[in-house]
């Protein structure tokens, strides 16, 4: 077997800045600004007040800032304290090939490092961006069959590039990289079982601090199997992997990304939900519908969504991220999907959004991939169908204009175009500077 422990510990530790091809900066710059927003917005949900709490308590040394309340804790403690912040929300960037949120684990660690190190935005897009890229190749060797065992590839797979983020900015030789990846490969963790809880959020900030504890470790002499990956027992063998290692996960590294297939949300939910949804906003832009009227929805999807996003009576405004029922009722009665303020406690037992609910009957469609869906409204005499594929291509100066907006709308317009300033003058400002704007 290809050695994968040191296949990705070597890319990791020989990456440089000019390694990367345009598009994969463009995308790098895109899904930072994205997390800052959701980040941003995330700070008040309790599960960020928690484990800001939890590390603040711990007083360890003054490394880096957390963005909840901006103490100062461990540079692994803002990690992980900052990760389940920025996916609290369950809005930030999704990889269907990762099957998991591949920022949300990593970029935490940049910058909780960047700020302990008092690195360059530069030198964060570098570590960031090859971490991701690796987190999406791992994420895509797993596939789904590891999901579909039961983990959450956002806490698994984005521990091994959260572990290069951190082997990167603490400097780590071509041998430390890889015992890294060994040690960590006994570290990852997380299970599908919390979602709906506030274990789904903290599972991007254990993966953030996996990769920090993981590096620390290493360039501190702790040894571990510098196959762990692979080997007999190691991790692959031992969750889920169904033995077989696609092409594309291995071939023409650094050549050729796999990053930039990333999607964003522009729904606040589940991105099971979001190809359905985009399906019923175009029936909706073409029909006038009545939801008196309406008899039934059937909502066509991959089996493997039923047991993610497939909760058929929520009772939180965290439920209802997770229900295709749910949240084809909340469209139907003209509720704002992308606003976050939408899913709430109350909406889920709103008597309207009730009856509609249960209407929607969810069909497995094994011949759809992952990013497509059906859906078909029977109102009346009339049928009407769509579908949609969140896989189809956006133009990338539509797709920008849409990024901006979401962040405007979560950050402030201004704080938005600071962050993008700081971004596109990497060389001359700190991480520092960026972790102010999430602060403020």
């Amino acid at each position: 077997m290809t050695s994968i422990t040191k296949l990705f510990g070597s890319y990791g530790y020989n990456t440089k800045l000019d390694s990367f091809n345009d598009e994969m900066k463009f995308f790098g710059k895109m899904s930072i600004l994205d997390w800052c927003g959701v980040a941003y917005a995330g700070k008040t949900e309790p599960v960020s007040k928690i484990v800001a709490e939890m590390v603040k308590e711990e007083n360890g040394v003054n490394q880096a800032r957390v963005i909840t309340s901006g103490h100062n804790v461990s540079a692994r403690g803002a990690a992980l304290a900052n990760g389940a912040t920025g996916h609290a929300l369950d809005y930030d960037d999704t990889h269907f090939l990762f099957v998991g949120h591949p920022t949300s684990s990593a970029l935490p660690t940049a910058l909780a490092l960047g700020e302990e190190l008092n690195s360059s935005i530069e030198e964060l897009l570098l570590a960031y961006m090859t971490g991701v890229e690796v987190s999406t190749r791992i994420g895509h060797i797993l596939g789904y069959s590891h999901y579909n065992a039961g983990f959450h590839q956002t806490a698994t797979s984005g521990s091994f590039g959260s572990t290069i983020v951190a082997s990167k900015l603490l400097g780590l030789n071509e041998d430390q990289t890889i015992n890294a990846l060994g040690i960590v490969s006994t570290r990852a963790s997380g299970i599908k079982s919390q979602f709906g809880t506030m274990g789904k959020p903290y599972h991007a900030g254990m993966a953030a601090s996996n990769g920090i504890e993981a590096a620390k470790l290493s360039k501190l002499g702790f040894i571990s199997r510098e196959d762990g990956i692979e080997c007999d027992q190691g991790f692959f063998q031992t969750h889920g992997w169904d033995k077989k290692i696609p092409p594309r996960a291995i071939e023409n590294l650094g050549d050729d990304f796999l990053f930039p297939e990333i999607k964003y949300k522009f729904h606040a939910c589940c991105h099971g939900l979001h190809s359905f949804l985009e399906a019923l906003d175009e029936l909706k832009q073409e029909n006038n519908f009545n939801p008196e009227t309406i008899e039934e929805i059937e909502i066509e999807t991959n089996p493997s969504w039923l047991k993610v996003c497939n909760i058929e009576e929520p009772k939180t405004g965290l439920e209802s991220k997770f229900s295709y029922k749910l949240t084809a009722a909340m469209s139907i009665y003209g509720k704002d999907t992308s606003n976050l303020d939408t899913y709430n406690d109350e909406i889920c037992f709103d008597e309207n959004m009730q009856k509609m609910r249960d209407k929607v009957r969810v069909i497995p469609n094994e011949a759809l991939s992952n990013t497509q869906s059906k859906i078909s409204i029977k109102d009346g005499s009339s049928n009407i169908k769509n579908n949609h594929d969140l896989s189809d291509e956006i133009e990338k100066n539509v797709l920008e204009t849409k990024i901006v907006n979401k962040s405007s709308s979560l950050l402030s317009k201004p704080k938005s175009d600071e962050i993008s300033k700081i971004l596109n003058s990497s060389k001359e400002n700190k991480v520092s500077s960026l972790v102010d704007c999430l602060i403020k």
